[in-house]
């Protein structure tokens, strides 16, 4: 269909097997697929499926660790090409070990064209807050025959990497949201024996500012990662 191209979004880690599978089988197609991978920092690589899905009127963001429910981009555009006031819609996901959590969004292109992604820390939160200057929305799509049904289960990546670059990223995610009760809560727990967690918490508390502010880099998350271990440890906050 060439209203829709899907994007599958992935840094440093390749997209899961059944990410990819999930693509292909979706219904309503054949769709256009493209990959962006390793483009950093995050506002760049959303500008950077927004430039490549072109023609395209929408685009729909995969992120490589979730795998969609069969129907769940179809059953997107049908809910947002109707609608011109929507920027984009989204459909929850479930996360394995976790609970409802996460979402796969269709996103209209032509705003994305015009604002862009700018280099800021929730990089979706700031777009949202200038797009809405012109009167766009966004809302959530639920299945009409099952409304708590997911659109599909985001699997979390289990590598050490992966677990440092999520502590990592949520700790200046918080920061920069002000939460620091969250931040007390969460990642400022001394352990005995510091966790893969506590390096990538550690790390964060050494960043500037400046860089706390910008969306996420995660090749800066993987460089930080081998810097630590090739220490042989972490360092002590």
């Amino acid at each position: 269909m060439s209203d829709i191209t899907i994007c599958v979004l992935s840094a440093v880690e390749p997209p899961l097997p059944e990410c990819l599978q999930a693509v292909d089988a979706q219904l309503g197609g054949p769709y256009r697929v493209i990959r962006v991978h390793d483009v950093v920092p995050m506002s760049e690589a959303f500008n950077e499926f927004v430039r490549r899905s072109a023609p395209s009127k929408f685009v729909v963001q995969v992120d490589a660790d979730v795998v969609l429910h069969i129907g769940a981009v179809e059953t997107l555009y049908t809910f947002i090409r109707n609608k011109p006031w929507l920027y984009m819609a989204w459909g929850q996901l479930y996360e394995e070990g976790f609970g409802l959590g996460g979402a796969v969004r269709i996103w209209r292109r032509w705003p994305a064209r015009l604002f862009r992604f700018r280099d800021k820390r929730c990089v979706d939160r700031d777009y949202h807050s200038r797009v809405r200057l012109i009167g766009l929305r966004r809302q959530q799509v639920k299945w009409s025959d099952a409304p708590e049904q997911p659109f599909g289960t985001h699997f979390p990546r289990q590598s050490e990497f992966a677990k440092f670059s999520k502590a990592r990223g949520n700790f200046m995610k918080w920061s920069t949201l002000g939460r620091w009760d969250l931040v007390r809560e969460k990642y400022l727990k001394r352990n005995s024996i510091p966790t893969i967690e506590d390096w990538g918490r550690y790390s964060a508390s050494g960043a500037s500012w400046e860089e706390a502010k910008r969306s996420k880099d995660a090749l800066k998350d993987k460089r930080e990662f081998d810097a630590l271990t090739k220490r042989g440890g972490a360092p002590h906050a």
